[in-house]
């Protein structure tokens, strides 16, 4: 097995980790991995004004509450 074929293994248990015990208050890389999108989309969700409720405590901060997007998802069916 090479480095990179671990690095890729890795990266799959991080995705399967955050979607089965997302935590509490999530970042914009965890709430992305959560929803299974990018994060250049959830940035685009937030500029469009779509998307799960966020909280931006200061211009460089993102958190989303992980009831927050389980709701969201729950509604769009």
């Amino acid at each position: 097995m090479t480095i990179d074929e671990l690095g890729q293994q890795l990266a799959g248990l991080r995705v399967d980790l955050v979607r089965a015990n997302p935590p509490q208050v999530m970042n914009p890389e965890e709430a992305a991995t959560f929803l299974g999108v990018t994060t250049e989309t959830l940035f685009r969700w937030r500029k469009d004004r779509f998307g799960p409720p966020y909280s931006q405590p200061t211009s460089r901060v993102v958190r989303y509450l992980r009831d927050d997007v389980v709701a969201w998802m729950r509604e769009q069916g």
